[in-house]
């Protein structure tokens, strides 16, 4: 078992599929908001945070490609479209580019909760790469400044670059900080200089 809960906002007017939904993922790692309109689904999400986005097609308000498109844009890792075999396709090629999966209804519990598990899956590795992305960004602008206090002490210091270096490192061993700190000292240091 999972030790994460899926946010799933399920968009049905009818209540019959609302409530075999929630039944077939009563043992499931999903917490379901159900909602009746498109309109209501909208306001929703600005209030609360939704993990997957099911829609039962067509809503009594509004068939939900758009929202369902939306959504994929904004925040929502994951949607899934239920719809008649008559429609399923057209709304599949108008949705698959936004990472929108389809599935005809009625559909089995196999089905469904392989499609959610896929949606699930990818979910986590979008959040992964966001935070290595994070990491990546931090380290870059760590390096950024790192390599601003070295060029500093290059061009006051007169030190070659591995001599500025060491000076960092060294510094950052002596009062047991980390690199950065002692960047960010030199910078300040300097550009105070500088703007006597």
């Amino acid at each position: 078992m999972l030790d994460r809960i899926f946010r799933v906002l399920l968009i049905s007017s009818s209540k019959n599929f609302a409530a075999s939904i929630i039944n077939a993922l009563a043992y499931e790692p999903y917490e379901i908001s159900v909602i009746d309109t498109i309109q209501k689904a909208k306001r929703l999400v600005i209030e609360k945070d939704f993990d997957i986005l099911i829609i039962n097609a067509p809503v009594v308000d509004d068939f939900g490609i758009d929202f369902a498109i939306d959504e994929a844009l904004r925040d929502i890792s994951g949607v899934l479209i239920f719809a008649n075999a008559k429609y399923e396709t057209e709304i599949y090629y108008k949705t698959y580019q936004y990472g929108i999966l389809t599935l005809v209804k009625p559909s089995t519990y196999g089905i469904l909760l392989q499609s959610l598990r896929l949606l699930s899956s990818s979910l986590i590795k979008k959040e992964m790469l966001f935070e290595k992305k994070t990491d990546l960004k931090s380290r870059l602008e760590e390096i950024k400044i790192i390599n601003t206090a070295k060029l500093l002490l290059i061009e006051h210091k007169q030190i070659s670059e591995d001599e500025a270096h060491k000076y960092i490192e060294k510094k950052a061993m002596d009062f047991r900080v980390n690199k950065i700190k002692i960047a960010n000292e030199i910078i300040d240091e300097y550009y105070k200089k500088g703007s006597k």
